[in-house]
Parts: C-alpha cells; sequence; structure tokens
C-alpha cells in the first residue's frame, strides 16, 4: 500500500512539472516577443542616431543582453566577400529552434531590410515590423494568461487522476 501511495505522490508531480514546462514555454515565447521589439527598437535608434551599417548593428546587438534570441551569436561582426549578411542572417534563424515561426518571420524580414536602403527606408520598414511585433507580443501574452494556469491545473489533475486510478 506504501508503494503504490508513493506512486501516486510521483505521478501528481511529474504531472505538475508537466504541466508546468507546457505554461513555461507559453511565458518563454512572450520573452521571446519582447526582446524581438527590443531588437527592433535598438535598429531604429542606432540608424536613427548614427546611420551605422549592418555589421555595426550586429555587434552592438549581441552586447545588449538579448538572451532569448540566440542565433544573432551566429552572425558576423565584419564584412568578409564571401560570407553574406542576408543569408548568414536567415540560416542562422532557420537554425534556431526556440523562435517560433511568426517570430522568425518578423525577424527574417528585419534581416532583409537592414542595410539594403536608405535610412528613412530602413526606418520605415523597422516601423511596421515594430507594430507586427508588438501584436505578436500580445498576442503571446494573451495566450500565456488564458492557458498558462490551465496547464498547470491540468498537469496536477492528470497526476491526480493517474494516482487515484493507480491506488
Amino acid at each position: 500500500m506504501l508503494l503504490h501511495l508513493l506512486a501516486a505522490a510521483m505521478l501528481i508531480l511529474s504531472g505538475a512539472f508537466c504541466g508546468a514546462y507546457y505554461s513555461e514555454k507559453l511565458k518563454n515565447r512572450v520573452r521571446i516577443c519582447t526582446d524581438a521589439e527590443r531588437l527592433l527598437r535598438i535598429c531604429a535608434a542606432m540608424i536613427r542616431s548614427s546611420r551605422r551599417d549592418i555589421f555595426n548593428i550586429i555587434k552592438a546587438l549581441k552586447s545588449e543582453g538579448l538572451s532569448e534570441l540566440g542565433f544573432l551569436f551566429e552572425l558576423p561582426e565584419e564584412y568578409s566577400a564571401d560570407c553574406d549578411v542576408r543569408n548568414c542572417w536567415r540560416n542562422a534563424l532557420i537554425r534556431d529552434r526556440s523562435i517560433p515561426a511568426e517570430e522568425k518571420a518578423v525577424l527574417t524580414e528585419l534581416g532583409l531590410i537592414l542595410g539594403t536602403t536608405d535610412a528613412e527606408g530602413q526606418l520605415s520598414g523597422i516601423a511596421s515590423l515594430l507594430v507586427r511585433m508588438e501584436e505578436l507580443r500580445e498576442q503571446r501574452r494573451e495566450e500565456y494568461l488564458r492557458k498558462g494556469k490551465l496547464y498547470r491545473s491540468l498537469g496536477v489533475m492528470a497526476g491526480v487522476s493517474v494516482g487515484i486510478i493507480l491506488i
């Protein structure tokens, strides 16, 4: 009997951890959008104030602490004739599996905008991407608020249910 109670407790805990894991995944999506939004604002500020090129922007972004956007650390910081920075940007985003598809689409467009037109063209492109990213962040936040608690509760309830069946 003690073994059954111990197994039931383990199932309840594993259900709770599973629910917490899926809730944390939703919260992480909000953090990714927040970091991406910050990245867009930083790019716009650098282009507006000092009209930096894409390599200086990448170098500055790496020091900004955008921890959820790991693809940045794969990008080159200096010009090289054998490396197309836009392909590097796109490929680094493709390899980063932590970023959802909608956010990847916005960030891919940013990679195509940076350094291709004059400052005003880049700023207007970034402004439209910023609006899209703000909408995505709000959507992700609402999704977390709506489903986060549900996932945690369902995890515990599933563990309890299986634990009761086991006993």
